[in-house]
């Protein structure tokens, strides 16, 4: 809050105020068309008193026979503000501190203020208006995003991952994304057959055939010419002679 915060600051210069003689129906429908529960009461400027609304319907209701006798009670009609109206709320300067009037609200036990100037009520503070002048306001501002970056990337599942952890996320997810389909394909095809070759009767690929070279040649045992040599008991042979 706002230390040089003043009454002047806040007040509303327009309020809501009634004379001691004027008609308390009057007083009182001008109560429900403003949704207000309470009038300042003025003589002349001065704050006389106040009237609330939970004193205008006791009397109202007294008058009209509503929970007692009407018989010895005056009609609505002649009932006055003066009749039924409060001690005169709480006064302040306008130039007297929003801590102040804080102070006057508590220890009055009261729900707004009347601010006096030269004798005369200039404008009324409220317990809201006070409430909302003397609200902190927050917010992370630039050094908040700041600390957010460097701590690092909240996720839609609630968990937070670090900066760099995000980096690598991503360089993995960009090497994953350019690798060659067809090369995968070939590097899994090429390693099952070389399982498959390590593990039949001793036959191998030729020896000394680089990776994806052709092992076309003559087999060693009928002279044949075949695309595919391979290795069986030390001789260079075409796949039949190998089976034999």
């Amino acid at each position: 809050m706002r230390t040089d915060t003043t009454v002047r600051d806040v007040m509303h210069r327009e309020f809501l105020g009634v004379s001691e003689s004027d008609s308390l129906p009057e007083a009182a429908a001008l109560l429900v068309d403003e949704e207000t529960n309470c009038l300042v009461v003025v003589r002349g400027g001065e704050p006389v008193g106040r009237l609330e609304s939970r004193d205008a319907l006791d009397a109202l209701l007294s008058a009209t026979g509503v929970g007692g006798d009407s018989a010895a009670e005056p009609s609505p009609e002649a009932l006055t503000v003066g009749d039924v109206m409060g001690p005169p709320l709480p006064t302040v300067s306008p130039d007297d501190s929003l801590a102040a009037v804080e102070e006057r609200l508590v220890s009055e036990g009261a729900d707004r203020v009347v601010a006096v100037a030269d004798g005369e009520a200039v404008g009324v503070v409220t317990d809201g208006d006070a409430l909302a002048a003397g609200a902190p306001r927050t917010g992370a501002g630039v050094d908040g995003f700041a600390d957010e970056s460097a701590a690092g990337t909240s996720r839609s599942d609630g968990t937070v991952l670090s900066t760099a952890a995000a980096a690598d996320s991503d360089a993995e997810r960009g090497a994953e994304a350019t690798m060659d389909p067809e090369a995968t394909a070939e590097r899994t095809a090429a390693a099952s057959r070389d399982e498959s070759a390590g593990t039949d009767g001793g036959a191998d690929s030729v020896a000394g055939a680089p990776s994806g070279a052709s092992t076309q040649g003559v087999c060693e045992n009928c002279g044949a010419l075949v695309p595919d040599l391979v290795t069986a008991n030390g001789q260079a042979v075409c796949p039949n002679c190998r089976e034999i």
